[in-house]
């Protein structure tokens, strides 16, 4: 029912809302400082919708599934920078993990795909190349494995660099326009297996269903490969986006490792680079 309803209403939105308006992500040039949080339209119905729905509700954490009802969790509230509304996220008493907004987490692949296309078309990341190449020598590479930069997206030199060393890294990439990089793949059919490693860097923040995700990375990955995953969001922090719905707290890494059939080998802090090492078992 609630899929059916944003459909509709998106539908709506998208036909009756000016351009400008549909367009809430901030041009490329502009600093994070400088947005602001106007709601776009859809997102108000959206928010109105789940202000009514919500209440009583049990929210169910997607790292260990644990099901609380909504009213028992403590909560961060936060306001979307890219005019998504209210962010409303609980803290898992399980594994520590902090997820939400619900409103997003129970939208489908469909919906998300265009939510993502959208945001990209006006606004690109800034160039991370420096802690790519960070997270991809924790695997500790070999020159005869092949490697994937999973949602590499389409602003940093990683992948031509590290081929110019002689490895035979590719990337992944379904989202952000890609097509000037013949070794960013943008179909999963299309990714070589089985991989001797896989790294992202602020990728699994964005994972709507980290289970689901790291179980099809188990199957990708050749027994004791390892995968490396760097993001800010160890922590909870950058909190002012609706495309964060997973912060992986307090024990989640090790509780969604030993879920999907890897497990936790190293992990790296400094400053807001913070990177997890994940072993294939």
């Amino acid at each position: 029912m609630i899929r059916r309803w944003v459909a509709t209403v998106f539908k709506k939105s998208s036909e009756t809302v000016p351009a400008e308006t549909q367009q809430a992500s901030p041009s490329v040039v502009a600093p994070l400082t400088a947005l602001t949080p106007v709601v776009n339209p859809f997102w108000q119905e959206v928010d109105a919708r789940y202000a009514v729905t919500l209440p009583g509700r049990r929210m169910t954490c997607p790292i260990c599934d644990r099901s609380e009802v909504r009213e028992s969790l403590q909560m961060r509230i936060d306001q979307c920078a890219f005019g998504g509304g209210r962010l409303e996220r609980y803290v898992c008493p399980g594994c520590g993990c902090i997820y939400g907004p619900a409103k997003y987490l129970d939208m489908d692949h469909g919906f998300i795909a265009a939510d993502y296309a959208q945001l990209y078309a006006t606004y690109a990341e800034g160039n991370t190349t420096q802690n790519e190449v960070r997270t991809f020598r924790a695997l500790r590479p070999r020159q005869d494995g092949t490697y994937v930069n999973w949602g590499c997206g389409a602003w940093n030199q990683t992948i031509n660099d590290l081929r110019a060393e002689n490895y035979d890294v590719w990337g992944y990439e379904p989202s952000a326009q890609t097509s000037h990089n013949e070794f960013v793949l943008q179909s999963k059919t299309r990714i070589p297996r089985p991989l001797a490693g896989l790294f992202s860097n602020n990728v699994i923040e964005h994972l709507t269903k980290p289970v689901e995700e790291f179980r099809y990375f188990h199957s990708i990955l050749a027994p004791g490969a390892r995968m490396a995953h760097a993001t800010p969001c160890y922590h909870y922090v950058f909190s002012f986006t609706r495309f964060h719905v997973v912060f992986l707290t307090g024990d989640a890494p090790e509780v969604l490792a030993e879920r999907t059939g890897f497990r936790v080998v190293a992990r790296e802090e400094d400053g807001d680079f913070r990177n997890c090492v994940f072993e294939r078992l």
